[in-house]
């Protein structure tokens, strides 16, 4: 039986005033406000507020967005888009919600199949 890993109860900010150049890696759960120009790779949950801007890959375990993402999105588990969310790229989740307003405009990969796996059968 698989069994769920536990992230820290523990917060890291990026705040709306703040510009990030470079990848975003860690554990346990984010919220970004801000500006990320990079990959990010998080171990855990992401939040993104509606003021967020990231132009880069995202790979974690978690997503919830209300804010602009340019880039491939790769989620372990669930992703969340928030009616003011707007995605330009990829997304690869096992499980996939999508408020009315929110906006995509990319190829959608759902389930437990990989995109690895999806490629070896081509």
């Amino acid at each position: 039986m698989k069994t769920k890993e536990k992230f820290s109860d523990e917060l890291s900010l990026i705040s709306q005033n703040v510009q990030i150049k470079g990848n975003v890696t860690g554990e346990g759960n984010f919220r970004i406000e801000g500006k990320v120009e990079g990959n990010i790779e998080i171990k855990g949950n992401l939040f993104l507020g509606d003021q967020s801007k990231i132009i880069g890959n995202i790979k974690v375990n978690n997503l919830t967005s209300n804010g602009f993402i340019e880039g491939k999105i790769n989620v372990d588990e669930k992703l969340v888009l928030e009616k003011k969310s707007k995605v330009m790229g990829d997304i690869n989740t096992k499980i996939l919600i999508v408020e009315e307003g929110a906006e995509i405009n990319g190829k959608c990969i759902m389930g437990n199949t990989s995109l690895k796996s999806l490629k070896d059968e081509n």
